[in-house]
């Protein structure tokens, strides 16, 4: 009987934490289809098949939920970074460590298409900016730690400057990438691995 006991706040915080999973993924989806200004904690608790009160068991408001998958994007984000700028994959050829790089990147973004919306909210309030205004910094300081994994010996200045060309370069084509058609998007894929590779092999292969 105390067993049972000890595992029911067990089992209440496990449903706990299936349900904001739920609730973030169903927001996910609302974000992407509908714009983050458009969306209302009504289309979110839809999409997860809940009512707005059970919502509000766990989220106050539409910007809390944001907050939350904000965490949740640096999260594996975080995972990303440290396993394609890792020093095993430095090892690797430069065009398998670009290509390596870059398609773990688009993957993630097509995978989670409620990231871009986020992270392009024209007026967002001052904590959720403070969060998504990280998100470029946070890839900025990867690129250039990884590149410092890559060239160990190229000069500080430059690895900064070659840092910040190639995140610069990547969200400038990311939006076409993301609209586009899938055979479309594989050659712009591609258009975008060539432009890096010339760039970066001469002072990272």
């Amino acid at each position: 009987m105390d067993q049972q006991k000890d595992a029911r706040p067990v089992q209440r915080r496990a449903r706990g934490l299936q349900r904001i999973a739920s609730i973030l993924n169903a927001a996910e989806i609302v974000f992407a289809k509908m714009g983050y200004d458009e969306a209302t904690t009504n289309h979110i608790a839809a999409q997860a098949g809940i009512s707005p009160g059970s919502l509000y068991q766990f989220f106050s408001n539409k910007e809390e939920i944001a907050q939350a998958l904000v965490a949740r994007y640096t999260e594996e984000l975080q995972q990303i970074y440290g396993s394609i700028f890792s020093r095993e994959a430095a090892s690797r050829s430069f065009s398998l460590w670009l290509d390596q790089a870059i398609d773990a990147l688009i993957a993630f973004h097509l995978a989670h298409p409620g990231f871009y919306i986020l992270l392009t909210i024209p007026d967002p309030s001052m904590s959720l900016a403070s969060l998504t205004q990280a998100l470029p910094k946070d890839m900025q300081a990867n690129f250039e730690r990884g590149f410092q994994v890559r060239a160990p010996d190229l000069p500080v200045a430059q690895r900064l400057l070659c840092a910040t060309m190639s995140v610069q370069l990547f969200k400038a084509a990311l939006p076409l990438i993301l609209e586009a058609e899938e055979a479309d998007r594989k050659t712009l894929v591609h258009e975008l691995k060539t432009v890096l590779q010339r760039y970066l092999e001469p002072l990272l292969g």
